[in-house]
């Protein structure tokens, strides 16, 4: 029966034995970053290389520098797919300074974990029939670093929760919409496609997505969004590693265009997905012969 696997700091192990220190930092005091990424084709990682360096360059935030290469990360998530007995997996990174040796902060040798779990898609029904969001005023502490710090999306998904809806999305102070609580927005006008630029994360995702529907005549702007353009728009999108690219339909209980998923969802969201079966088969390839 498929299971779900683990390896901390290198280690392949069942759920009983994956632990670490009650002195970790990321325990003690909330420090640690994270990275989301899956599988393609039987266990392929999708953009590794760039899930890494966005992992590190989070990482770095609280000093800690890269503690295991690309190469290693490729071979434990092979490892751990074939051994879960998934078809797919969901990896989950997380890394910290590790355990406290002196002072507030201070720590020797960097925790690391990797989480493999059924990757658990959403049903197809909510990309053709789309989701609901709601939006909070909040801002996600450190929002261009992916930390695990989560104490402040918490208040947007337990709103998403009550509401019925898929996702929860960050209003500033001044009023702009910056990102969902674990995506990347995007809406639809005409053939412009607007997205956030300050106060979210770099989605890699949303990176993916751009060329194709650039490729598609549809033009790319980042800018600030607010409840209003959401409210009017075409189309609107959330976007992430699992999710992929999936169609918003209704927003703080209203519905957006027609209530209908729209066109671009539909054709970009294809083309994403195969996009990423050929990349994560491509970058398998190379990493085999050692292009990378």
């Amino acid at each position: 029966m498929p299971t779900d696997l683990f390896a901390v700091n290198g280690r392949v192990v069942s759920a009983s034995e994956a632990t670490v220190s009650v002195l970790d930092l990321g325990f003690l005091r909330g420090v640690g970053a994270f990275e989301t990424l899956r599988t393609y084709g039987g266990g392929l990682p999708h953009a590794l290389h760039e899930h890494l360096g966005r992992l590190w360059e989070s990482s770095a935030a609280f000093g800690l520098q890269p503690c295991f290469t690309e190469a290693t990360a490729r071979t434990l998530i092979g490892e751990l797919q074939r051994r879960s007995g998934h078809d797919e997996i969901r990896v989950n990174f997380v890394v910290t300074p590790g355990s406290n040796t002196d002072g507030v902060f201070g720590a020797d040798t960097p925790t690391w974990v990797l989480i493999a779990r059924d990757v658990h898609a959403p049903p197809e029904r909510s990309y053709s029939e789309g989701v609901s969001a709601v939006t909070f005023e909040a801002t996600r502490h450190l929002p261009a670093l992916k930390t695990t710090n989560y104490l402040v999306g918490k208040t947007g998904i337990q709103l998403a929760e009550r509401s019925g809806a898929h996702e929860a999305l960050y209003v500033t102070a001044k009023g702009y919409v910056t990102e969902g609580v674990t995506s990347n927005v995007l809406i639809v006008k005409g053939r412009r496609v607007l997205t956030p630029i300050v106060d979210c994360l770099a989605g890699i995702t949303k990176a993916g997505i751009r060329p194709l529907a650039t490729a598609q005549g549809l033009e790319w702007y980042e800018c600030n969004l607010t409840r209003d353009d959401l409210y009017t728009a075409d189309e609107v999108w959330i976007t992430s590693a699992v999710r992929e690219l999936m169609p918003v339909v209704r927003v703080d209980g209203r519905s957006i265009h027609d209530g209908a998923v729209g066109r671009w969802a539909r054709t970009l969201r294809a083309l994403y997905h195969q996009q990423c079966i050929s990349e994560a088969k491509r970058d398998a390839e190379r990493a085999s012969s050692g292009s990378r």
